[in-house]
């Protein structure tokens, strides 16, 4: 797990995470930095204009107090309404007169909607007209006054500050200004509340927008819009923060800039549909949301081309590695788009090549190592039989034995015609049997007695290829270390059998009652890595260690025991071959 950690392709995807990921909280971070900012600055701008708008209304409606003030104390028509003994002609021009200055005056603050006068001599009520109203309207607009006028209650307040009134469904905010001297006169003025919104009446408020009136609890007294209905109503806990704020009515969810006058009690808020308020900017944050998508599409896409031209052929390369270090020679990396991998991978098929080579090679250099070695040993072999052989025949001429020295004479010619004509690396293992049985026929003329051996070999097995001169080794190694004329009678059996436990193998046993070996020495005569110690000293036996492990593979083993009671065995274990047509 830990090398997986480390791999190019692991790391390859951290470094991609390490650059998407804050890349993407940036832009996202940016969108949402972007709308916020927008909104602030609509909102105060929008908070600017309704609260210069309102301060507007206030300073209006100072104008208009002003004036109804200024005729009380010097308009000299006013003056005539609180004399008492005037006329019918004197009192009507008095009133036309007052009523001719209200409406110039009117039709300079356009805010207006009505002026209206009033004298306790005649108990007369005069009035301009609202202008789209009609005549039951009216009526009911003189009777609200007049009930206002007659109400000390009421009409005291009037006469300190602008009130707020709901005459014929409709609110009004109404001020009175008047003389109590002699016979009470009062002037005021009606403004309609929806009138205070007509210098907002041209801002584009998009579909569902609207500018309203809102009382200090939120309950709208100018004419809703149709898509706000008549139970709207504002919250109250916001108009009081005197801010922007956003709420939900219905599913919809509205952005309301309102600006508060203390001293009229109401609020001008501009209410505004989040979507319509942020169309333009949906699409731009639209375009936020889709860009890191986009650019995350983007780099998976490079991400995809990059492991395809890079990381994919640095992972054949390692695979091809992997299978050349399992033996698998025949690997051949595929050509590349890319020049750098095309020369690399050229280079390496160019290696696999030059190591087949080289290893063939090496494999033909063991096998004339191994030729070398089984020369010299036969060279090693051959000389000091010969000489004790000629040391027989000469001993049994002396005795003129001559049938013996016959005897002697032809198994050693047989067993050096063996030997000089085997050249091949293969033979029958009753070949090699035959050639073994020469070599103890002349031991046993000269250890006469003192030496026995047997040769047994299953009928079905004599026909078996081995490898040449084989077994010859451990029989030579039995009789040079193994006999001593001190002791009884030297006894070598020699048997070749079909294994039982293991299918096509055969188990060739060489076993004496000699000196036997020590467990040091079996021990290290058993060991994988055998090597003598010099080139005296057992080189047969590595000789034929090597060329079992050449030619079997591992299929072939050695084996090196005691016998009991006393003694030295040898056991190879062979896989069984014949040669075609033998079987």
């Amino acid at each position: 797990m830990k090398n997986r950690k480390n791999s190019l392709g692991v790391r390859l995807i951290q470094l991609f995470a390490a650059i998407t990921i804050p890349l993407l909280t940036v832009l996202f971070a940016g969108g949402y930095y972007a709308k916020q900012n927008v909104l602030d600055q609509v909102s105060r701008s929008y908070q600017n204009l309704v609260s210069s708008n309102l301060q507007m209304m206030e300073s209006s409606l100072g104008d208009i107090t002003i004036n109804l003030v200024d005729i009380v104390d010097h308009d000299e028509n006013f003056l005539e309404l609180t004399s008492p003994g005037l006329t019918d002609s004197e009192y009507f021009f008095s009133r036309m007169g007052l009523m001719q200055r209200n409406q110039a005056y009117q039709a300079y603050y356009h805010s207006v909607d009505m002026f209206y006068l009033y004298s306790s001599v005649n108990d007369t009520l005069t009035v301009s007209n609202v202008l789209g109203t009609t005549e039951d309207y009216m009526d009911e607009v003189r009777e609200a006054i007049t009930g206002t006028v007659h109400n000390t209650d009421q009409l005291e307040s009037l006469r300190y500050r602008w009130t707020l009134i709901k005459i014929a469904g409709d609110y009004y905010l109404n001020r009175i200004a008047g003389n109590d001297l002699g016979s009470p006169a009062y002037i005021g003025a009606l403004i309609r509340i929806d009138s205070l919104r007509s210098p907002l009446g041209n801002l584009n408020l998009q579909s569902g927008g609207d500018v309203l009136i809102v009382d200090n609890d939120g309950n709208i007294l100018t004419s809703p819009s149709e898509t706000m209905g008549y139970n709207f109503k504002l919250p109250r806990e916001e108009l009081s923060r005197n801010a922007s704020f956003s709420f939900s009515h219905q599913g919809v969810k509205l952005f309301v800039v309102s600006s508060q006058s203390a001293t009229l009690g109401i609020n001008l808020s501009v209410v505004i549909p989040a979507s319509e308020l942020l169309q333009g900017l949906n699409i731009f944050q639209m375009i936020i949301n889709v860009l890191p998508f986009f650019i995350l599409i983007i780099l998976l896409v490079y991400l995809y081309y990059f492991r395809r031209m890079v990381i994919r052929p640095i992972l054949d390369l390692l695979g091809g590695i992997h299978r050349i270090r399992k033996g698998s020679m025949e690997t051949q990396l595929p050509s590349s788009n890319l020049l750098e991998f095309q020369a690399l991978n050229q280079a390496f098929n160019s290696m696999v090549v030059e190591i087949q080579d080289l290893k063939i090679d090496v494999y033909e250099e063991r096998l004339h190592a191994q030729k070398a070695e089984m020369k010299h040993l036969q060279m090693q072999i051959n000389p000091h039989f010969f000489l004790n052989t000629l040391n027989i025949v000469f001993q049994l001429a002396d005795l003129q034995r001559y049938e013996l020295v016959k005897k002697t004479v032809r198994h050693l010619v047989q067993y050096f015609r063996f030997m000089l004509k085997v050249k091949e690396n293969s033979i029958t293992l009753g070949q090699e049997m035959e050639h073994l049985r020469n070599y103890l026929e002349i031991q046993k003329m000269r250890y006469q007695q003192s030496f026995e051996f047997q040769i047994t070999v299953a009928e079905e097995l004599r026909s078996a290829v081995i490898p040449s001169l084989i077994i010859q080794p451990f029989v030579e190694n039995a009789m040079l270390h193994g006999i001593s004329l001190k002791t009884e009678t030297f006894c070598l059996d020699i048997s070749a059998v079909r294994s039982e436990e293991v299918n096509d193998t055969m188990i060739v046993e060489i076993s004496d009652n000699g000196k036997g070996s020590s467990p040091q020495k079996l021990q290290e005569l058993n060991a994988p890595d055998y090597t003598p110690g010099t080139e005296e000293g057992h080189i047969g036996i590595w000789n034929v260690k090597q060329r079992l492990a050449m030619r079997y593979q591992g299929r072939a083993g050695i084996h090196f025991s005691g016998n009991e009671p006393s003694g030295f065995r040898v056991r190879l274990i062979l896989p069984i071959e014949y040669t075609e047509g033998e079987r």
